[in-house]
């Protein structure tokens, strides 16, 4: 005698009762199955009357729910926070950190901060392997990057990705505004990003709002000051002109005699 088999229905939700878009819903055993929608529902056929429902999502602790007796089942799932430290934005997509091969770094927020710098790549010295920064010391300007050595042709300098955005530098980013830089040094990133990837991408997540939660002020300043040394000091006007006319009284008389009369002076 087959088995019955019934239709359930239901919704998906976090910790916080808002709809799940794209959470998977399985027969487990099996390859029945669903994804919720844009309001976190989701319909399933032809389940068995005895079955166990399997709900997952990245980043939430999955849930088995047995489907006997019931035809709606509602959801919550909770946040892996585990899970979500081990997860690294690559240029595809998304990874577990221990399923990665490729060389692949990932410095968080609170390395980049803990060193006053005025560009988020300076602040990476010595913390990436293969990463070289040389700072160039010129007031507004970003330190020179290569990965993994030198490139053979013209510019050697990476590719920087900030939020899906291509750039040629970060110059441009305050160190609080990064949530973590992932960089891909090996051909893989090449495959991503085409030529452009080259000599190396680094991959930028900014800081985003997040929902139920309560507005946060923070600030952090430095200031630091330049000068030149070794000046030699300079005449000032009425020096120079005695200078020019002990130097050639002949060549320059008549320009000094029109400014006095047009500016004043003696």
């Amino acid at each position: 005698m087959a088995q019955g088999t019934k239709t359930v229905k239901g919704t998906v939700v976090d910790q916080n009762n808002e709809p799940i878009i794209g959470a998977t819903v399985v027969v487990k055993g099996s390859t029945i199955g669903a994804a919720t929608d844009l309001d976190g529902n989701y319909v399933l056929n032809g389940v068995p009357e005895d079955a166990t429902l399997v709900f997952n999502y990245l980043g939430m602790l999955p849930q088995e729910i047995s489907a006997a007796g019931q035809s709606v089942i509602n959801v919550k799932l909770r946040e892996d926070a585990q899970l979500l430290e081990e997860v690294v934005v690559i240029g595809y997509g998304s990874a577990k950190a221990k399923d990665l091969t490729a060389p692949i770094d990932v410095v968080k927020e609170k390395e980049l901060i803990n060193v006053p710098t005025s560009s988020p790549m300076a602040a990476l010295q010595g913390k990436v392997p293969g990463v070289n920064i040389i700072n160039s010391g010129t007031p507004g300007e970003g330190p020179k990057v290569t990965i993994r050595g030198m490139g053979s042709f013209g510019d050697t300098s990476p590719l920087y990705v900030v939020d899906g955005m291509f750039y040629d530098n970060i110059n441009f980013l305050n160190n609080s505004d990064i949530q973590d830089m992932t960089i891909l040094k090996d051909a893989s990133a090449s495959a991503i990003y085409g030529v452009r990837a080259a000599n190396g991408v680094v991959i930028i997540t900014t800081k985003k709002g997040s929902r139920n939660q309560d507005a946060k002020i923070t600030y952090n300043g430095y200031v630091g000051i330049q000068k030149a040394t070794n000046l030699l000091e300079m005449c000032n006007s009425h020096e120079y002109a005695t200078m020019m006319l002990e130097a050639n009284p002949e060549a320059y008389r008549s320009i000094f005699e029109k400014s006095v009369a047009e500016f004043g002076g003696n």
